[in-house]
């Protein structure tokens, strides 16, 4: 069998930042061939360095995806990566993109993904979890950091945790900064660390932050994540004195990292398991 007829037997589907490179150099490193079609603007080009076919996409052509996937033999597709307010404002669709998103009554992030994985299970494809390729991203529920949050950290935990939640009810966010029980941002189209920028910069005290999974969200689309990236923007504002995250269901890149910049920043890390 030649290179050319080889069956490849994960297909990425990548936005930004550093989860799709983690993903494909899993792939890379258990010997399975990768096929990569990525967001122009999004992805980083050493995607290309990785994959023994790749291409690049604009957001909204569908049936440029599909056909790239079904010519390199894949069926077992993980989309990761997050795509940025210019890619969600300004993509152009295709015909079958412009199809699919008339059949929806609002464009929030869930109710999208599940229509695309939807339309591509509809073309003989399967929608994978990234966690299946990178279980060591999930975290257990306890204490991750040498320092605990104090008694009024913990309280202003709680209520993040519950805002946070209802936040993901109704498919807007997955993070809310509460200071003194009250509630001084939630994400939105913005994201986790300009949330937490705006909500930093109304306290005049450490406050408390919480990331969490959408209640009933498919693990296989959009999983929240943290990384290295979101405890230096926790530490820039000064004011950010713990983080508590979704244990088993919200992603850390680079774990050992996250956890030691958490540490020099005094930023206490909790993961919990939702009872």
């Amino acid at each position: 069998m030649t290179r050319a007829e080889r069956t490849y037997a994960i297909g990425l589907i990548a936005g930004n930042k550093d989860l799709p490179l983690l993903v494909a150099e899993k792939a890379r490193e258990s010997g399975r061939p990768l096929a990569v079609a990525a967001f122009e603007g999004e992805a980083s080009p050493r995607l290309a360095e990785l994959a023994e076919k790749f291409t690049w996409l604009k957001l909204g052509q569908l049936t440029a995806l599909a056909d790239f996937f079904q010519a390199a033999g894949v069926r077992d597709l993980v989309m990761i990566g997050g795509l940025s307010r210019e890619s969600l404002f300004n993509y152009e669709p295709d015909e079958a993109a412009v199809s699919l998103m008339a059949t929806l009554d609002d464009y929030h992030t869930d109710k999208i993904l599940r229509a695309v994985c939807r339309w591509l299970e509809e073309r003989g494809f399967r929608v994978r979890s990234a966690s299946e390729l990178l279980p060591e991203l999930l975290t257990p529920p306890g204490l991750l950091t040498r320092l605990a949050p104090s008694d009024d950290l913990l309280a202003d935990l709680r209520v993040a945790w519950r805002v946070a939640k209802e936040l993901g009810r109704l498919d807007v966010g997955q993070c809310a900064v509460v200071s003194d029980r009250i509630t001084l941002a939630v994400e939105a189209a913005e994201g986790t660390d300009a949330a937490v920028r705006r909500g930093a910069g109304l306290a005049d005290k450490p406050v408390a932050v919480a990331k969490v999974v959408k209640p009933g969200q498919d693990p296989r689309l959009d999983p929240p994540v943290i990384g290295p990236e979101t405890i230096r923007a926790m530490a820039e504002t000064g004011r950010v004195g713990a983080l508590v995250i979704d244990a088993g269901q919200v992603l850390i890149v680079n774990p050992a990292e996250t956890v030691r910049l958490a540490d020099e920043a005094g930023l206490a890390l909790l993961a919990w398991a939702e009872s």
